[in-house]
């Protein structure tokens, strides 16, 4: 699903997002902001297979919120339901799924949020290179990988990694294998923010 500003030149699945006080007003439904994160609701409308979500004042809202204009939005039960719904999948029995999220502590220092940059005229590419590596592997029939840019703060999820095979002994390697691929191989960098300072932690782990 795409986070968009506009419904200009949007096709397909589309929902009205709008902030109304503590409420989030969808075309499906309305939440209130003190039991529910805007981030939530983004996931629920994804899982529901909407290809685009609206958002009104989307100036205001994505400089609060850290979520960029034009990014993708997967959670992890969208992600794992494509992947299911994948050509192949009837000889399938395994997914095998990693979550990466954000730490509270890094290098014994309390992290205030993270922030992640794509090059974005590679990174699809670079994505689809590393998703069909790890499809070679035997019995592999689906990788799907989804990495989130802009701010996160601890415990919001960082990186999905769905792999789908014949059987669970063919998902582990490539799960594994993943990560490696993605921290040497993908276009995307992230800055730890501390309450002192801030690093660019291009030679970290992920």
């Amino acid at each position: 699903m795409k986070i968009v500003g506009s419904s200009k030149s949007v096709a397909g699945k589309v929902c009205f997002v709008k902030l109304d006080g503590n409420l989030i007003k969808t075309d499906v439904a309305t939440f209130n902001t003190n039991a529910v994160t805007l981030e939530k609701v983004l996931d629920f409308l994804a899982e529901l297979g909407y290809d685009y979500a609206v958002i009104e004042d989307f100036e205001n809202i994505g400089r609060d919120s850290g979520i960029k204009n034009g990014v993708e939005w997967e959670s992890l039960k969208s992600l794992v339901e494509k992947v299911k719904r994948s050509k192949g999948s009837e000889r399938c029995g395994a997914i095998g799924i990693f979550v990466g999220f954000v730490r509270g502590i890094s290098r014994g220092k309390k992290v205030e949020k993270l922030e992640y940059e794509k090059y974005e005229e590679l990174y699809e590419e670079k994505l689809k290179e590393i998703e069909n590596k790890l499809k070679s592997n035997p019995g592999i029939v689906e990788v799907k990988i989804y990495h989130r840019d802009g701010v996160l703060k601890p415990g919001e999820d960082i990186i999905y990694v769905v792999v789908m095979g014949e059987h669970r002994k063919n998902v582990w390697k490539p799960l594994e294998e993943s990560m490696e691929l993605v921290k040497k191989e993908l276009p995307i960098w992230k800055k730890e923010v501390f309450t002192d300072r801030a690093i660019w932690a291009h030679d970290y782990e992920r």
